[in-house]
Parts: structure tokens; sequence; C-alpha cells
């Protein structure tokens, strides 16, 4: 009886965990049905790391089409400035300081999303700045209105 009653348990005990293996492997399936976009928080998450390895290409593909095309004419206008005698491109204005000794974020907070525009507020030691998004072809990309505008 003892061992008809410790088979019963086995049994009981192997069916429970399969239960349990089944309802992990269901939900685990379930979740990589599911593709979700990154959202605006992780591209300013990437372009920090972009900038902090000095990656300045990828740097400037984050950046919206309206951005670009701004540092394409002050690229322009910084060379008229030196009689042409060095070339800019807009990527040679991308600014991309050591990061040495630069606390990293504390805290990345989308503040607000709408459709395809999106605000983001990062928080380190140092300050608060706030990064405008823009939703293009699926990808997040930050604008930055302040770089000139375009005439």
């Amino acid at each position: 009886m003892a061992l008809a009653l410790t088979s019963r348990r086995s049994t009981i005990a192997a069916v429970a965990s399969a239960l349990a293996a089944m309802a992990l492997a269901a939900a685990v399936a379930g979740r990589s049905c599911r593709v979700s976009q990154p959202g605006p928080e992780a591209a300013v998450r990437g372009v920090l790391q972009a900038a902090k390895t000095g990656d300045r290409d990828t740097v400037f593909e984050m950046l919206t089409p309206a951005t670009q095309q701004r540092l394409e004419v002050e690229a322009r206008r910084a060379t008229d400035l030196v009689g042409a005698a060095i070339r800019y491109t807009a990527k040679d204005l991308v600014s991309i300081g050591s990061s040495d000794g630069v606390a990293a974020p504390t805290d990345i907070t989308v503040l607000e999303e709408r459709n395809d525009r999106a605000v983001v507020e990062v928080v380190s030691p140092s300050g608060r700045a706030r990064m405008q998004l823009v939703k293009i072809d699926g990808r997040w990309r930050v604008d930055l209105p302040q770089y000139g505008s375009v005439h």
C-alpha cells in the first residue's frame, strides 16, 4: 500500500510539473509572438550609447531628416565662413565629447507620447534635459530644432 501511495504521489507530482512546464512554455511562446517596436525611451538610450562610444554615424542616423537637413545647411555655412579652406559635413557638426567623468543618466522617462511624437526627459546628476522625438517609418528619431532653421 505504501508503494501504491508513493506511486500515486509521484504521478500527481509529475502531472503537476508537466502542467507547470506547459503553462510556462505557453507564456514564453505567447510573449515571443508579440512583436513590439522599441519606444522613444529606447531611442534616447540608443543615441546616448552611440554618443558615449563616439559613434558619430549612428548618432547622425538616429536624428530626424529635418535635423539632418539643418546640420547640412549649417555645415555649408561653416564651410563658407572659413573660405572653403575646410569642407565641413553635417556629421562634422555632430559634437561628441568625451564621456570620461560624465555621470550616466539616472532616469530616462517618456513624458508625452502622441501618435508619432514624443518628449523624453533625461535626468543626470548634472541636470535635466528634454528631447523631442518623431516616429518616422516605424523608428523613433531624435529631433533637435535648436540646430538652426532651414530657410
